[in-house]
């Protein structure tokens, strides 16, 4: 089966400006428009101790984001979007490179995030940026026809590979 790839063409990522929740809302809605964060919980989010982010530029135009957050030692990922007309253009690559080089800079130890089971092309790119499943939350995320459950994803910050099973494998003690 063949995937229409879209050319990949540079993106830029820049740390996310104050006073961005309004239209950080906007792209939050329109890359999940299933259970988008409103600009008043994207505002509580970006006031979070520890809070960061990058908005991705390609072509002169805002083409995705990341928010993520360091716990202290660890660096969690809470969203990551990427518009749907410039998907598979490498922009979430780009993304997750940004925060990983700032938990590199933070010395965090690993990176955390929650993906939707059905996520597939998520799933391909964290797991070809080295994440790997820990564990899994039953339904996580909210759906027009229910709950999805989440994968829950580890990766470490050095790039060293985490001893886990592939994604989408039960991990030791979890029930499959």
């Amino acid at each position: 089966m063949s995937r229409n790839i879209a050319p990949v063409v540079a993106a830029i990522t820049v740390p996310l400006p104050a006073g961005a929740a309004v239209p950080l809302s906007v792209m939050h809605r329109a890359a999940f428009p299933e259970d988008p964060w409103d600009a008043a919980a994207l505002e509580r989010i970006l006031a979070l101790s520890g809070g960061f982010g990058y908005l991705a530029w390609q072509e002169g135009s805002p083409a995705g984001f990341i928010l993520a957050r360091d716990l202290g030692g660890e660096v969690e990922i809470l969203s990551l979007g990427v518009l749907s007309a410039r998907r598979r253009r490498g922009i979430g690559r780009a993304l997750l490179d940004s925060v990983v080089a700032e938990a590199q800079r933070r010395r965090a130890g690993s990176l955390v995030l929650e993906v939707a089971t059905e996520n597939d092309a998520a799933g391909r790119l964290y797991a070809a940026c080295g994440f790997v499943q820990v564990g899994r939350r039953p339904r996580y995320y909210r759906r027009a026809d229910g709950r999805a459950d989440a994968l829950i994803l580890r990766r470490a910050v050095t790039g060293e590979p985490d001893r886990q099973p592939p994604i989408g494998e039960p991990s030791a003690g979890e029930v499959a």
